[in-house]
């Protein structure tokens, strides 16, 4: 009898892990290419090299929210700006979550900021 039982949660777990294996995700939501990952208040990496015409990959670690786009924190003072080649950026993260920049299709030094944290500055530099 205790065999049975044992032979059951065994088969049982074998089937969890194989459905769990077997789980299907949009290959558009896995994050691919140059990444940089944002905590509470900071860019955990404040600079980030990439090649012409790649996206950069934005994951927002916490449950924080952000606002990233063109520009850069002075000091206290925001300085919204685009520069010549950047893509237009303007990405709304609610925390958790993932999202990409348009593609960077001309070499340069850029800056993005989040408009809600001071301080909080990137510079995505385009060989």
């Amino acid at each position: 009898m205790h065999k049975r039982i044992l032979h059951g949660i065994v088969a049982c777990a074998i089937m969890t892990i194989l459905l769990a294996a077997c789980t299907i995700r949009d290959a558009a939501s896995i994050p691919t290419g140059p990444m940089v990952k944002m905590g509470n208040a900071t860019f955990l990496q404040d600079t980030i090299t990439i090649k012409k015409g790649a996206k950069v990959t934005l994951v927002d670690t916490v449950a924080v929210t952000h606002i990233i786009t063109n520009g850069y924190w002075d000091g206290s003072t925001q300085k919204p700006a685009k520069e010549a080649g950047a893509p237009a950026v303007n990405l709304n993260f609610t925390g958790n979550d993932t999202s990409s920049t348009p593609p960077f299709n001309t070499a340069g030094t850029f800056k993005l900021y989040c408009t809600i944290h001071g301080g909080m500055n990137l510079t995505v530099t385009v060989q």
